[in-house]
């Protein structure tokens, strides 16, 4: 489990690195869509990064484990949400079908993060 633990942290924190690389185009992505909210999105476009860096590297260094996990299932977990809420706020239903392969793809993530959270940071 410790391969598990050490790719999936070096991958979390690599996706936060690369949106910060591409930041204009990612704080884009969030932000569109969300209407009144955009400002919102646009604060959380900054934090959510840096939530997947710490979270993959704390998993990496295996040290301070529950604060990875809570760091990274904050991050991961805001994704299908944001994303899912796109088409309500926007009025847009057809806008749904854009945002679901997305979603899914993070509810992906957050299976994974729940292997790895329950094999590494179970109480001893």
């Amino acid at each position: 489990m410790m391969v598990l633990r050490i790719t999936f942290g070096l991958s979390l924190a690599f996706v936060g690195i690369s949106h910060y690389q591409g930041f204009s185009g990612f704080s884009e992505l969030v932000t569109v869509g969300l209407g009144p909210l955009s400002f919102f999105g646009s604060m959380w476009a900054f934090v959510m990064p840096a939530l997947m860096v710490i979270g993959g590297v704390l998993f990496v260094m295996h040290k301070h484990l529950h604060l990875a996990a809570w760091a990274s299932a904050l991050a991961l977990g805001s994704i299908p949400a944001g994303m899912l809420l796109k088409p309500v706020i926007g009025n847009d239903p057809a806008m749904l079908s854009t945002m679901m392969g997305q979603a899914i793809n993070a509810f992906i993530w957050l299976i994974v993060l729940s292997v790895v959270t329950m094999t590494c940071c179970e109480k001893k």
